[in-house]
């Protein structure tokens, strides 16, 4: 093979090294690509990899040309003492043709395969040492030549774009994860719960009604299993799709109407319902579902904590304006105070305002019932924190 020849080749394999890398979003993947390519790359019988945390600490070493159980032999991995130190402070590149003869060598373990000769990049992303790659053994040579320094420069270069990418990509997963507990958390508190309670309700119902009435407990009973159902539909649903029952709203209205029927229907409360006005073409899916789960949680707090006699529910629409709002005449509390902050049903409601441009309004005192209204203005966008 001609020199020119050569020089293609190893361009070809830098170009594939690069694709290969950057096309892979797996950070464990990408870090065993990085040794395995340098190993080829170079001929080198041995490859190891590096990866430092914030303080500098190695947090990862992913290995090339070593087996499994000679991995478990060897023990942890390194803590960057002797030459691994060297190259993880210095962000120098290291050629030696033996290593035991360097003087800041510190040897290695037991069970390590012998290594003579080391060629050590380091892994620079704007400026940072994020990891090092360490190639030993070059195959059929005595030491590492400088064409060889140079190609794995280039590669180190390409890889920690790669790797900080791939790490990146892991902290977005992350936080999309924690999002989602939150918002199957919401859905479960604003759906599967209260289903259950209100079947509760029911139940607690007809322990009093059992011996005056025990006809139209019946007909209660077979209401609260039918809701007990529902609710293991839903539970399953959360089970195998990760989703609410309730995920389309596609007639607003109609959908806080069964709400206000069901608090009437499983409390004594005494309720009224008022709509005015329709709603505008502009609002979307989403918009529409968050007043709906917000009305459904201000409505089974009147339930749950209010002991209110009456409550009212008033849905008001424009071209320009959606509100609903919920009043009840109960017990009240401070929703100025510590409390109001606390409470993980007011939390939802209020993050459920807030992914969608909706302001939340709470207003009450002690003894002077509730009031809850959303206000959502059609076509602004909703704020990011």
């Amino acid at each position: 093979m001609t020199s020119t020849q050569g020089t293609l080749e190893e361009l070809r394999a830098l170009t594939e090294a690069g694709v290969s890398l950057t096309s892979e979003i797996s950070l464990e993947k990408v870090l065993q690509k990085v040794v395995d390519i340098g190993r080829d790359l170079v001929g080198a019988r041995y490859a190891a990899l590096s990866v430092l945390g914030p303080s500098g600490e190695i947090t990862r070493f992913i290995t090339s040309g070593i087996s499994a159980e000679e991995r478990l032999a060897i023990g942890d991995i390194p803590s960057g003492r002797g030459l691994l130190g060297v190259l993880l402070h210095k962000g120098d590149s290291l050629s030696l043709e033996t290593i035991s003869d360097d003087p800041r060598s510190a040897g290695f373990p037991p069970n390590h395969p012998p290594m003579t000769s080391l060629l050590g990049v380091p892994l620079i992303f704007r400026t940072h040492i994020i990891g090092n790659l360490y190639l030993t053994e070059k195959t059929g040579e005595r030491a590492f030549s400088d064409h060889d320094q140079e190609l794995v420069r280039l590669l180190a270069t390409q890889a920690a774009v790669a790797i900080r990418n791939a790490e990146l990509h892991d902290k977005a997963e992350s936080v999309a994860r924690l999002e989602e507990r939150e918002r199957i958390g919401m859905d479960l508190h604003d759906g599967v719960m209260q289903s259950i309670y209100a079947v509760g309700l029911t139940l607690e119902d007809c322990v009093e009604r059992v011996d005056d009435d025990p006809a139209g407990v019946r007909g209660s009973l077979e209401g609260a299993m039918n809701s007990l159902n529902d609710v293991i539909g839903d539970i399953r649903s959360y089970i195998f799709d990760l989703r609410p029952r309730v995920s389309v709203v596609a007639d607003l209205p109609e959908a806080v109407r069964h709400l206000v029927d069901d608090l009437r229907i499983n409390t004594l409360i005494q309720t009224s319902l008022e709509i005015d006005g329709e709603l505008p073409d502009a609002i979307t899916q989403d918009q529409a579902l968050a007043l709906f789960h917000i009305t459904q949680e201000a409505i089974n707090n009147v339930a749950k904590h209010s002991q209110a006699r009456s409550a009212s529910v008033r849905l008001e629409a424009s071209d320009r304006l959606v509100s609903i709002e919920v009043h009840d005449d109960g017990i009240g509390f401070d929703t100025e105070g510590e409390q109001a902050h606390e409470r993980h049903g007011l939390r939802n409601m209020r993050d459920r305002a807030r992914s969608v441009g909706a302001e939340l309004h709470l207003t009450g005192r002690t003894n002077e019932g509730t009031t809850v209204r959303a206000e959502l203005s059609i076509g602004d966008s909703p704020e990011v924190p």
